[in-house]
């Protein structure tokens, strides 16, 4: 029997780590609060917030903030998933979302957004695959 290993990344940019007080707000409207951010590329972000599930049709652009400060807006995004996170006695949730093409400007805001509030990267995770043959 032979085994052979296949690693291809799962994600294409790198993953930081957000800081305390990295916040991401969804604009709905009046009642609209910031969410805590978990983790944060140049591809993407996934945040944390507790409630009901997000309508995905809420969520085409979102701002991001360092305690009450506006660092980056109306970043454009597709939300990419939406679960609760388990051993949670509160029912926290964890939605992810893509950035959609950003503009120059809005690119080199997100760089100096990660710079700035993130701590070391994340490992990058891979996406193991191993296939058995079988000669007979």
């Amino acid at each position: 029997m032979e085994s052979r290993y296949q690693y291809s990344p799962v994600r294409e940019n790198q993953r930081f780590q957000a800081v305390n007080r990295a916040l991401v707000l969804i604009d709905r409207g009046p009642e609209s609060l910031p969410f805590h951010i978990m983790d944060i590329s140049e591809g993407g972000l996934s945040f944390r917030y507790l409630g009901q599930k997000l309508r995905r049709s809420d969520i085409k652009e979102l701002s991001l903030y360092h305690n009450h400060e506006l660092i980056v807006e109306k970043l454009p995004v597709k939300s990419v998933s939406d679960y609760r996170l388990r051993d949670n006695l509160v029912p926290v949730r964890r939605g992810s979302v893509h950035f959609a093409p950003l503009s120059d400007e809005q690119l080199q805001k997100l760089r100096t957004f990660i710079r700035f509030y993130t701590e070391a990267p994340l490992p990058i995770a891979n996406n193991l695959k191993e296939v058995f043959h079988e000669d007979r």
